[in-house]
């Protein structure tokens, strides 16, 4: 990994990890670059016509779901316990 990169921990289906790591593993990459390569080609395609057109569409999801953390700050070893 380059020192550019940034960890983020994602939780995924069994199946989906699975399916991950024989792709990864038929083209000789890791999990993490075949996860970068899908999200990097996925926002490509969502930015085509408008760059920013695909983070308003998430902010906009996220005004919709109404979640409030009532003003609560987690600290990431309290996540795991949820």
């Amino acid at each position: 990994m380059s020192a550019k990169t940034k960890r983020a921990t994602v939780y995924l289906e069994p199946e989906l990890h699975r399916a991950l790591k024989i792709k990864a593993a038929e083209s000789s990459t890791s999990v993490s670059e075949v996860i970068n390569k899908v999200v990097r080609e996925t926002l490509i395609g969502y930015t085509a016509g408008d760059p920013e057109s695909w983070l308003d569409e998430s902010f906009k999801t996220m005004d919709q779901a109404r979640a409030d953390s009532g003003g609560k700050h987690w600290k990431r070893e309290e996540l795991y316990d949820a």
